[in-house]
């Protein structure tokens, strides 16, 4: 059960197809599609560094990345949004393995309430 890193990434976490279209799919559809079970797509992604979980613990900003791709499907044709992704990918493997500071964040997010006087 060989599956491309790259394709897995752009799929998963950026809704792009292997032809760079955007289409949303969950994990259950994403499975089917690729003819594992939702369970073998998270070791897949396991495999590579990439599960949901690893994502969640790094500073990377996903979320960020995911709402530029939606976007930019609207403007830029399918080549285009594979060079981004690809620029995201790259992005992304050099950020693994950095963990990601909640007491940090939580702090800052407390800090920037009392400057706008909501705490």
């Amino acid at each position: 059960m060989a599956h491309d890193p790259f394709a897995l990434f752009c799929e998963y976490y950026l809704g792009l197809t292997p032809e760079g279209t955007y289409r949303f799919a969950n994990a259950n559809k994403m499975a089917k599609r690729l003819n594992v079970t939702p369970g073998d797509l998270l070791n897949l992604l396991r495999k590579h560094r990439m599960h949901p979980d690893a994502v969640l613990n790094t500073d990377f900003p996903m979320a960020r990345y995911q709402v530029d791709i939606q976007i930019a499907a609207d403007e830029h044709p399918p080549d285009e949004l594979l060079r981004r992704a690809r620029a995201i990918y790259e992005a992304f493997l050099g950020s693994a393995g950095r963990p990601r500071d909640w007491a940090g964040e939580i702090e800052a997010e407390k800090k920037a309430d009392r400057e706008r006087g909501r705490f």
